[in-house]
């Protein structure tokens, strides 16, 4: 009978703590002092979602333009395609007149070419026909979120309802963007869309002070807790993204277009590449 050979203990492995999410852990209020919280918040400020609909928000066509072509698109595809659109048709009368075929070939990156021309040009036309008025709001065809099983809410009437292209994406951005710097729309707004919906929770934290959740609206106060999940979550998608989802980055105060799929269509049209761009 021999013996037995002693086993190997096992090595136990370390759990290795991801930077990219918040600890399982959050410090409470007791734990963080008043200059700890203060710090807290300003990082949140400067962690403030950058969005394109505020960018354009002086303009509600070009919010309108963005819109139709950020649904259902990423940004770091769609914006860049947009400030080339910009570039050509800088307004809703260029853009009205313009060749559905030249137009086809700048959107033909996005997917879904044709009908994204068409929808533009005839959002062109119509927003020249019939401008929209903040003292003529207009019944809208979009939904709201879900609020019971058998019944779904209509959508609240805005300037711009009857417009083509005006679906929930684009009335969500005009209501929180477009409706004046006085005006409390934006806290009515309760969209679908992870951007704007991680702006909502941004903007209530910072200028309310209140938690808000998607579906359910504004909920108890922003307290430390929440603070740093908000700031650990907007973190995850600031940095390189802040700027790429502008399809732009900064140089010397200037905000610069550098998108490779910018430079494929306008090189490939004999455009040349107009590479500076203003917000």
């Amino acid at each position: 009978m021999t013996p037995q050979t002693p086993r190997t203990p096992r090595r136990r492995l370390g759990v290795v703590q991801s930077p990219y999410f918040a600890p399982k852990r959050l410090k409470s209020t007791e734990e963080l002092s008043s200059q700890d919280i203060h710090r807290l918040r300003e990082r949140l400020i400067e962690l403030k979602p950058s969005l394109i609909q505020e960018a354009v928000a002086d303009d509600p066509w070009k919010l309108l333009v963005a819109a139709i072509l950020l649904n259902k698109t990423a940004g770091k595809l769609a914006i860049p395609v947009f400030w080339a659109i910009m570039s050509t048709y800088p307004n809703a009368w260029t853009l009205s007149q313009a060749s559905e075929i030249d137009l086809v070939d700048l959107i033909r990156p996005l997917g879904t070419q044709n009908v994204r021309a068409k929808r533009l040009i005839n959002l062109s036309r119509a927003y020249l026909q019939d401008p929209p008025s903040q003292r003529d709001e207009r019944l809208s065809r979009a939904m709201g979120l879900l609020i019971s099983p058998r019944k779904r809410e209509k959508y609240p009437r805005t300037p711009i309802s009857h417009l083509p292209g005006a679906g929930p994406y684009a009335l969500d951005s005009y209501r929180i963007f477009c409706s004046g710097p006085e005006s409390e729309e934006w806290k009515e707004v309760n969209p679908n869309d992870k951007e704007l919906v991680r702006y909502l929770k941004w903007k209530w934290a910072v200028t309310e002070n209140k938690q808000w959740v998607p579906g359910s609206g504004v909920g108890r106060s922003a307290d430390s807790s929440y603070m740093q999940s908000l700031v650990a979550e907007l973190e995850m998608h600031s940095g390189i993204r802040k700027t790429a989802d502008l399809g732009m980055y900064t140089r010397n105060g200037l905000k610069i277009v550098t998108s490779s799929v910018f430079a494929h269509y306008s090189f490939a049209r004999g455009r040349g590449c107009q590479s500076t761009r203003s917000i």
